[in-house]
């Protein structure tokens, strides 16, 4: 049964109030439309709207249809029996919609626009139904003022999100890029390894002991006067480095470094390690450690960083044998068995024995 569209509105001058506005999206047709149900109330006089357009978009038309107490009594629909004023109406249509028991049966472009309300009632063996036609209606230009604010206000929303996205999409490729130069791969197993060295130092056996950073090249640089001017005169100082080879090393001294000439400076506390193999490079005792220079850092024969930058890098020739660190097994195993590397990170710390 059709209900009733009264198509020769008049609409009596007065303030029109909003008492109450619910907005549903409907599907048809592989489109979504925007349901609009509204309660008016206009010089003491209630009645319902509903106005239906194409979701998102801003268009010159849509539809309506604004039906009064009486207008719904009038259709003698068996659905609408039970609710004797316009309130009670509303929300039939209402929970109508949160229930799934409405849905749109045809759409007419540029003449009509029809809601189906389906449901059963006790004593009826099939389905009622009740059907509100909505006419299509020239949008004015407060419709069209609306339809562009709730555009702009959609497309704010998509790029306040677009936004977060972009925002979680870089964290997660700065942390990837963080943990593909991420020196420390098993931070509690091989800084336990690192630690347990520190601790055979002589007199610091007992101490506890905290790592502070200094340098870090993927984000100070890898020029050499900023390195310098943040490492030098430091003592205690552990290097951590991650080459293209994809080994993972560094070394320890006691002793500061400094720019400057080229002396060699001896440590009987220094030592080289490899992360990759889990390897103890002991120095010498009495030998040099390494050299001071304005150059990067090295240690004796073993390896060397930064004769122009520190991005590069390159492994001493240690076998058959190495006069200053011992253990070494084959040329270039700190560095996975190659000479030359590229320096993908490099940090400096300084050890501090509490």
């Amino acid at each position: 049964m059709s209900s009733k569209n009264n198509s020769n509105i008049v609409m009596i001058p007065g303030e029109e109030e909003l008492n109450e506005e619910n907005i549903f999206v409907l599907s048809y047709s592989k489109k979504n439309y925007a349901i609009k149900l509204q309660l008016v109330n206009l010089n003491k006089n209630s009645f319902i709207r509903i106005i239906a357009q194409e979701e998102k978009k801003i268009v010159n038309f849509n539809y309506m249809i604004e039906m009064n107490l009486d207008e719904f009594i009038n259709q003698d629909n068996i659905m609408l029996r039970p609710y004797r004023d316009i309130q009670e109406i509303y929300r039939f249509i209402f929970f109508s919609f949160e229930e799934g028991k409405i849905s749109i049966a045809d759409i007419n472009q540029k003449i009509y626009f029809i809601l189906v309300i389906e449901g059963e009632i006790r004593g009826f063996k099939d389905p009622l139904r009740f059907e509100i036609k909505l006419k299509m209606r020239e949008c004015n230009k407060d419709d069209v003022q609306e339809m562009i604010c709730n555009k702009s206000n959609e497309l704010e929303i998509e790029n306040k999100n677009l936004k977060t996205k972009l925002n979680k999409l870089e964290e997660i490729i700065r942390n990837l890029t963080l943990q593909s130069k991420q020196i420390i791969k098993n931070e509690k197993e091989e800084m336990k390894f690192i630690k347990n060295r520190l601790l055979q130092i002589p007199e610091r056996g007992k101490k506890n002991i905290r790592l502070e950073l200094k340098y870090r090249m993927t984000e100070d640089g890898d020029d050499l006067k900023i390195f310098h001017s943040k490492c030098d005169n430091i003592p205690n100082n552990l290097v951590l480095i991650q080459s293209s080879s994809g080994a993972r090393f560094g070394g320890y001294t006691d002793k500061a470094r400094t720019s400057g000439n080229s002396n060699q400076v001896t440590d009987n506390n220094c030592f080289c390690f490899s992360l990759s193999n889990r390897k103890i490079y002991n120095v010498v005792k009495n030998k040099a450690a390494f050299s001071n220079s304005n150059k990067g850092l090295n240690f004796t024969s073993f390896f060397n960083i930064g004769s122009d930058s520190l991005s590069y890098g390159s492994c001493g020739s240690c076998v058959p044998t190495n006069a200053y660190f011992s253990g070494i097994s084959k040329n270039y195993e700190i560095n996975g068995d190659y000479s030359e590397f590229t320096v993908l990170e490099l940090e400096f710390y300084q050890v501090i024995f509490e």
